[in-house]
């Protein structure tokens, strides 16, 4: 079909239907379910005590194995229906969610993270073949409207952004999407086109998130098209800065804003740009084969990391920073089309505000594909070592040398310390890297990290296999501080002894016995639990779910014996209300003596 689902028809009846579109899926966001409202109906209360009554009479018939096919279809269903997974209400814990995906076919789908029931689906207007737009292509799906203050009252909503078009060049599509009941609530056509969607952390006073579209002759163009949004922006203009990739001319610029835009595109939503920087990566040398950054939402406890003897590091951390990977021309073909001479592997840590290099390194007789991960002040990547015959997986680390002295505990308790000035991308930062390679026995389609709440739980590097697996990795094996023979200090502060490849542990398969055909993305979402983090993988076929890194610290498991503690509790009050008893009649008898 045109929304790429797979039906079997017989006699002119649909037999069954496969959503077959979900194997081709191009953007992933989430959104929270409805909240529970207070307050109950009579007729509500009376139509779940028929459900109790008819449920338990079900069950006294298969308990006494009098129970026919559908009576047993219509208990499965009625457990199906109870059970707490598959509510449409959020929980207090933040496991219950939509995944709202978005197809190649232009078909927007809300998954429930529950049972993964597909809760609605849309083929989108705005993404379906017209004589104006004969090539409707999605780009991706973001967060529009997130309503936190009017939960109660407001639907949140998703942006989904398309072209008429392949090439960067054509002219954009806009559409809301309610996300609880699956309505397009409005579509439309831009006069624009669409190169770069930069979502930007600031909000209206409706929660609408503003988003920042750069077209391809290099204007920028402001959403939703409010006055409000504008006078906000405006507030924020010499605070805004991106960076643009031209992979095939080795190139890298760095973007900032100036006033409004001029000629015919001019309106007060629109705003001229102006280079800051670039970056050219000689073409003879150098071709750019990847580039990573932060998570724009990630959060990270705190900067300091205390190491062995009580010393401090501090952390760089910036949003502000790329990892970019750099091959030799001959080298940027399969595994093993140049020879170990001739291939190299450069990778670079760019301030992409001021344009600066902090940090370089070369591999040499090394080569991609490179798959790359950056997480607070770390990144890890993977590639191929021709000489060795085998993938490597290295790990840079980048600290904070102007924050080095605040190590004196005194210093910090009367607040005589740094840590509290600001920041600024164009002073020269003073900065430290450390970095450890590592053999790692398989090719990897994907890699991402968990993420949490607060940022306080440990993090685990998820890595997608080429065997369509997902293998959870303890990001303390990535610790580049590891040595054969750490100090008992390094051991208490719980360092690894360095081994010269990573260990594969057939109990850290995510995925168990199961395998993702085709897998492509990994997505990780944080619950409001801090000790727990949501796992979406897709390719073919699709794996959800929940882990928890560092362990359930803090809350109790599903086997725990409620019943176990609550006669503990009892005993013990027992226990001291007859001690009282004995004290007091011993007492009393030692006075009459």
């Amino acid at each position: 079909m045109e929304d790429h689902s797979l039906l079997l028809l017989q006699q002119g009846k649909v037999v069954w239907s496969r959503e077959d579109g979900l194997a081709s899926i191009i953007g992933v966001t989430t959104s929270e379910l409805p909240v529970e409202k207070e307050g109950v109906s009579v007729a509500k209360v009376e139509l779940n005590l028929f459900e109790w009554l008819k449920g338990h009479m079900l069950k006294v018939k298969g308990s006494l194995m009098l129970a026919s096919a559908e009576d047993v279809a219509a208990i499965q269903g009625m457990r199906l229906k109870s059970s707490e997974k598959s509510k449409m209400i959020r929980d207090h814990n933040g496991f219950r969610k939509l995944l709202i995906v978005l197809t190649k076919s232009g078909k927007l789908f809300a998954l429930h993270t529950g049972d993964g029931q597909i809760v609605w689906s849309l083929l989108l207007n705005s993404l379906r073949q017209t004589e104006a737009c004969k090539n409707p292509t999605g780009i991706n799906v973001f967060q529009w409207q997130v309503p936190h203050h009017h939960a109660m009252d407001e639907n949140p909503s998703v942006l989904v952004v398309g072209r008429c078009g392949t090439g960067t060049d054509a002219l954009g599509i806009f559409s809301y999407i309610d996300t609880y009941t699956g309505k397009e609530l409005k579509y439309f056509g831009l006069d624009h086109s669409v190169a770069q969607v930069i979502p930007l952390p600031l909000t209206d006073s409706t929660e609408q998130r503003l988003h920042l579209l750069i077209d391809a002759n290099g204007q920028a163009h402001l959403y939703p098209r409010a006055p409000e949004a504008v006078s906000i922006f405006q507030r924020e203009l010499s605070n805004i800065y991106w960076y643009s990739v031209e992979a095939d001319k080795g190139l890298i610029k760095g973007h900032g804003l100036k006033s409004n835009c001029a000629g015919e595109a001019a309106d007060n939503y629109c705003f001229g740009t102006r280079e800051l920087w670039s970056i050219v990566f000689p073409s003879e040398s150098e071709k750019i084969i990847s580039t990573v950054t932060r998570k724009s939402n990630e959060v990270v406890h705190t900067q300091a990391k205390v190491i062995a003897d009580q010393d401090v590091m501090y952390k760089y951390i910036s949003k502000n920073l790329l990892f970019v990977a750099t091959v030799s021309p001959k080298a940027s073909g399969d595994i093993g089309s140049a020879t170990p001479g001739e291939s190299q592997l450069v990778v670079y840590v760019v301030d992409t505000v001021s344009g600066r290099i902090l940090h370089r390194m070369t591999h040499h007789g090394s080569q991609g594909p490179v798959h790359a991960v950056f997480s607070e002040n770390w990144i890890v990547y993977h590639y191929f070592n021709l000489r060795a015959h085998r993938y490597e997986m290295t790990v840079i680390e980048i600290y904070d040398q102007s924050r080095a002295d605040n190590k004196d505990v005194l210093k910090l308790v009367l607040g005589k310390h740094n840590l509290s000035s600001p920041i600024s991308s164009y002073s020269r930062p003073e900065v430290t890297t450390k970095s450890q390679s590592y053999y790692f026995t398989h090719s990897i389609k994907a890699i991402a990290v968990t993420s949490t709440a607060k940022g306080i739980t440990s993090r685990h590097l998820l890595i997608g296999t080429i065997g369509d697996q997902v293998l959870a990795m303890d990001k303390r094996f990535f610790d580049p501080r590891r040595s054969v023979n750490p100090t008992q200090s390094e051991k208490e502060e719980g360092i690894l002894p360095l081994t010269d490849s990573l260990p594969i542990i057939p109990q850290s398969y995510v995925t168990h016995s199961l395998k993702v055909e085709g897998l492509r993305g990994i997505v990780t979402v944080p619950a409001k639990l801090e000790s727990n983090t949501l796992v979406f993988t897709y390719g073919v076929d699709l794996f959800f779910t929940r882990l928890a890194p560092s362990r359930t610290y803090d809350s109790l498991t599903e086997d725990f014996s409620y019943a176990l503690l609550l006669i503990t509790i009892v005993a013990l009050v027992v226990a001291i209300f007859v001690t009282w008893v004995l004290s007091e009649k011993k007492d009393l008898s030692d006075k009459w003596r």
